[in-house]
């Protein structure tokens, strides 16, 4: 329904719905207009990136933060220098990277395996095993061009 459906005929009263979510709120209780559609947002659902609003459907994704060492991978072969990391690396960029789903996977990872890596530096017999995972993984990687 369109604002003007919800409004013709009947005086306006002191709330709103939020375009996004569909809540009905007091117009305190609304932040913004999307600069993409111009849906009027609730706070909750407004996204502020570079001084525009937007909704959670049109907000631009942030650009991702600088990459770094494979920390796992780090952990697992003892330098950030190894062979195999930057193997690794290559596949993370050249082909996750290209995807939205690839970039969530990234992002999963960055916030998951510093403490991962934490516990594989601490035991050999721990480093053992995930070379011992990402050796193939690697060689395969290497076979298909990366």
């Amino acid at each position: 329904m369109s604002r003007e459906e919800r409004y013709s005929g009947v005086p306006r009263e002191e709330f709103d719905f939020c375009d996004s979510c569909g809540k009905k709120l007091p117009l305190s209780a609304m932040a913004a207009k999307c600069s993409v559609c111009k849906g009027i947002l609730c706070s909750e659902c407004a996204v502020q990136y570079q001084g525009r609003w937007y909704c959670k459907a049109h907000a631009p994704t942030p650009p991702q933060p600088e990459k770094s060492g494979c920390f796992i991978a780090t952990a697992a072969y003892g330098t950030p220098l190894a062979a195999e990391i930057e193997v690794l690396r290559s596949f993370r960029d050249r082909s996750l990277d290209k995807s939205r789903l690839g970039r969530r996977l990234i992002k999963l990872y960055y916030q998951m395996s510093p403490r991962i890596a934490a516990a594989i530096s601490i035991h050999e017999l721990r480093r053992k095993t995930v070379r011992a995972f990402l050796n193939p993984l690697v060689k395969f990687f290497k076979r298909i061009g990366y």
